[in-house]
């Protein structure tokens, strides 16, 4: 948990995350233009959000694929919830 929340932890990873909502294939140029952001700053948090598993990618020629793992996510968002239940016990 702690890896992930670290990877969402910044606001441009998070924009990251919502621009891969749909999984397709996207150069780190796209991204970068799209946020306005430099090509290394991207690839930098390409790389933390694949390490904390959030991204798969797959390269395809000139192109990367970049898909959310959305099992990871959901995992995430119940482990998070499951924390503000309160126990009685």
């Amino acid at each position: 948990m702690a890896a992930i929340a670290k990877a969402l932890g910044h606001p441009a990873r998070v924009k990251i995350v919502k621009y891969f909502m749909e999984c397709r294939p996207h150069t780190v140029g796209e991204i970068a233009a799209q946020l306005t952001l430099a090509q290394s700053t991207v690839s930098e948090h390409l790389r933390i959000l694949r390490s904390a598993d959030v991204l798969r990618t797959e390269d395809d020629g000139p192109r990367t694929w970049h898909c959310l793992n959305r099992s990871v996510l959901k995992r995430f968002a119940r482990d998070t919830q499951a924390m503000t239940v309160r126990s009685d016990r």
